[in-house]
């Protein structure tokens, strides 16, 4: 999960590194729960951070050891909030930054693991590659915020109609779903991933000895947040209604087979005014007409509907 203090903090506490390394620019994916790609320009004394490839939000070291917010900037416009003294340098690697999107760095994953076979269930956290795996004690997977209530899984809403009376609400049953394949004693692993997808694994929670360094092959970890072949019909359907629900962040991701790429894409298109806050940061698109098409149907909907009908700032 993105921490822009801890990150800050990190690159602050290394003068090596700071007159050999920067500026540098890289993404790290904001996980458990998901809420997309964040974009930073890292200068060791500060940064900036996008989430749309719009605006950036400056933090910097205060002189006192505590990183603070000092400004707004804004593509094709500049510097909104804050002064410039003591940004020059920030603001001037934010002028000249490469194209969006940037390389994402957080090849150091948490995987929760299935409780029969060991294997990758759920996306817990996420690092940036040649840093320490943390101590991550996390062992509960989260799709959503608390705050956030608007899943609606068609599958859910089926059986539910069968029933013939409410249940929980839908991401409740996503949640108890995930985590209970994993239960009663959860168990967690760092990996290190590959540019081939290859997970070489580290430690974690409650695992036997002999899993410390073991390797696990591409196809052995889900694609995207969870794993998608499970024992019954509804619980995979309930697991590509979250997907699909959250195909626009999703599309983020560089490394996607063509197939789950177009699936997404299209998918993306069902929410158009998620996918207009975040198409700049689109690594490819498959059918570019579509997505054009997408964006279309966000403005109308902006238009007809105004701001307050998106909830796309609830996710966190």
């Amino acid at each position: 999960m993105f921490d822009a203090d801890r990150n800050l903090g990190e690159v602050c506490s290394n003068d090596e590194a700071k007159q050999n390394m920067y500026p540098t620019y890289y993404a790290l994916r904001r996980v458990n729960p998901y809420r997309g790609v964040v974009h930073t320009v890292d200068i060791g004394e500060a940064i900036a951070h996008t989430f749309d490839g719009v605006t950036w939000h400056l933090r910097a070291d205060d002189g006192y050891g505590l990183v603070r917010p000092v400004g707004v900037w804004e593509e094709g416009v500049g510097l909104k909030l804050g002064q410039s003294v003591g940004l020059e340098d920030l603001l001037a690697a934010l002028e000249t930054r490469p194209a969006l999107p940037f390389p994402i760095f957080d090849t150091n994953e948490l995987w929760l693991l299935d409780r029969e076979s060991g294997l990758p269930l759920a996306l817990l956290a996420t690092q940036r590659g040649g840093i320490q795996a943390a101590d991550q004690l996390e062992s509960e997977w989260h799709p959503f915020a608390l705050s956030y209530t608007g899943f609606h899984s068609s599958a859910l809403a089926q059986r539910d109609a069968i029933a013939c009376h409410p249940t929980d609400a839908h991401r409740d049953c996503l949640t108890r779903l995930v985590n209970q394949a994993a239960r009663p004693h959860a168990m967690t692993q760092w990996f290190l991933r590959g540019q081939d997808g290859i997970g070489h694994g580290m430690n974690g929670l409650r695992l036997p000895h002999e899993w410390r360094a073991r390797i696990v092959r591409a196809e052995d970890f889900p694609e995207l947040l969870v794993r998608e072949t499970w024992n019954s019909r509804l619980e995979r359907s309930v697991i590509s209604d979250y997907h699909r629900w959250m195909a626009p962040l999703l599309l983020l991701w560089p490394r996607l087979s063509q197939a789950t790429r177009s699936r997404l894409e299209l998918e993306a298109c069902e929410k158009p005014q998620w996918l207009a806050r975040v198409y700049r940061l689109l690594p490819t698109m498959l059918n570019p007409a579509q997505i054009q098409a997408g964006l279309v149907a966000a403005r109308l909907e902006q238009a007809q509907a105004g701001s307050g009908q998106d909830d796309f700032t609830k996710l966190g």
